[in-house]
């Protein structure tokens, strides 16, 4: 498609140029942050005019919205397939968060450049992550993991757990002595995480016995 034709596309080439958008919005926004972030730059990366852009999310907020949006689905759409075993959520997790670091970077961004201000799409994302809660209530009441712990102090500690070695890998190889995309490092912080699954999961469900 040209930069100049915006007026007559398809449905299977509109959802082709807006996920282009959305990758390349995501790594803009990984890069520079919310308030670095330029359409200009998005445009030029995903070889559309920024006037398609516009059409399609109005502006840099819901470009952002957007591809945060798109990102938090393709891994709520995924977990959804893995048995409910404490242990290989985080493993999975863990994975995913070296594996797409354009995510875990726009998380950063945004962390560090707000002051207080609301932030950007707040209820769609607080039930993103209201549904895991969610999930591990109904974990709770079949007796599949412990209920010593608050749903809420669970879904912290376990964000804190597969968040830390991808958000913080300077310190993650101080303290292990390796590099965290190492095959040495990783395995260790597998089987780490494994252990705390076991603390927390009673019993493992019917499933995956």
């Amino acid at each position: 498609m040209s930069s100049t034709d915006t007026s007559a596309i398809s449905p299977k080439k509109e959802v082709s140029s807006q996920e282009a958008i959305l990758k390349a919005a995501i790594e803009e926004f990984a890069e520079r942050g919310v308030d670095g972030a330029r359409i200009e730059a998005v445009a030029r990366q995903a070889n559309f005019n920024k006037s398609l852009i516009y059409r399609y999310f109005t502006d840099k907020q819901g470009l952002f919205e957007a591809a945060l949006q798109n990102k938090l689905q393709e891994r709520s759409d995924t977990v959804e397939k893995i048995p409910i075993n404490i242990a290989e959520i985080l493993q999975y997790y863990f994975e995913e968060n070296l594996r797409d670091q354009n995510y875990v970077r726009v998380l950063l961004n945004e962390a560090q450049q707000n002051e207080g201000a609301p932030l950007i799409d707040e209820p769609w994302r607080r039930e993103y992550y209201q549904n895991h809660i969610n999930r591990l209530k109904k974990s709770q009441e079949a007796g599949i993991v412990s209920d010593e712990f608050d749903p809420v102090c669970l879904m912290l500690i376990f964000t804190a757990l597969v968040f830390f070695p991808a958000t913080l890998p300077q310190l993650a190889q101080l303290i292990s002595g390796h590099p965290v995309d190492s095959a040495e490092f990783q395995e260790h912080w597998k089987n780490c995480l494994s252990i705390f699954g076991k603390l927390f999961q009673t019993q493992l469900p019917d499933d995956i016995r």
